[in-house]
């Protein structure tokens, strides 16, 4: 049996780096899992691997549950009809490796379309000694966009507070503005014997 070791590159943040090495005989939902386990991501949020041509064009859809094609905002939507969607249990990786440079995306979270840039680096033999699929290689933190907990912004601490002040509708300062225009009220009209065209 032999084993994929792939780059995992996150958008344009070139400090973060993972290489995960996964069997060829398993299936993108391990490939999923230790991608998601490593980054300690919610292993339930909705997302989808993509195998790619060399310029990442998506090719095939490989999503977490069964449902209908995310559509592409690059691409044209009648280009998407007719397309496989696979799901990622079901799906092992060796059927999808074309190309001894494999370009695969995985997107994460379909609300904030997180993506993550995939390249096959080789194929190697397992080592039994190793379980699999696993991180064999790791640089930079979670990126802080993902970290971010439902509810919350990257650099901002404290949640707005949306409680209301239970003293807003105070009855003696209704009855103060009620007397402030009963004044008003009072005064004399001057607007007889002005002229439409006077403005």
């Amino acid at each position: 049996m032999h084993i994929y070791r792939f780059k995992l590159r996150f958008e344009d943040q070139d400090e973060f780096l993972r290489e995960v090495e996964v069997r060829a005989d398993q299936t993108f939902e391990d490939f999923h899992r230790v991608i998601v386990g490593d980054l300690k991501l919610d292993p339930k949020t909705l997302s989808s691997f993509f195998t790619c041509n060399d310029q990442f064009r998506k090719q095939k859809e490989i999503c977490l549950v069964e449902m209908d094609p995310e559509p592409d905002p690059e691409q044209d939507p009648e280009e998407d009809e007719g397309k496989p969607v696979y799901v990622m249990a079901e799906s092992r990786v060796r059927n999808f490796i074309d190309d001894p440079h494999q370009k695969l995306l995985f997107v994460y979270d379909y609300l904030n379309y997180w993506t993550f840039y995939i390249e096959l680096l080789k194929i190697l033999p397992a080592d039994d000694s190793k379980e699999y699929p696993r991180i064999s290689r790791s640089e930079g933190e979670t990126p802080r966009e993902l970290s971010a907990k439902p509810g919350t912004v990257p650099q901002i601490d404290q949640r707005m507070d949306m409680s209301f002040d239970e003293d807003v509708y105070d009855p003696e300062d209704l009855d103060q503005l009620e007397k402030e225009e009963n004044i008003y009220s009072n005064l004399p009209d001057n607007s007889e014997g002005l002229e439409e065209d006077s403005f």
